[in-house]
């Protein structure tokens, strides 16, 4: 059976796991050469994607655990 909405979460997952993927990359290229509003600034950038992700995943896991698909 195909489910339309697992599909969705699972493709917003994945973008949002990306994202936060990338932002870690940006900062540990930096890490060492950034000024500290850069750092701080990079630092707020790789916590927000992490905080995106982990709602992504939770909605995804609620949705299996709701629709038990």
């Amino acid at each position: 059976m195909d489910c339309k909405e697992k599909a969705r979460l699972v493709i917003d997952y994945e973008a949002k796991t990306a994202s936060f993927s990338r932002a870690v990359t940006v900062f540990q290229g930096k890490l060492a050469t950034s000024a500290k509003e850069e750092y701080d600034r990079l630092q707020r950038r790789v916590d927000e994607a992490r905080v995106e992700s982990e709602g992504a995943r939770l909605a995804l896991e609620r949705h299996i655990s709701e629709h038990g698909c």
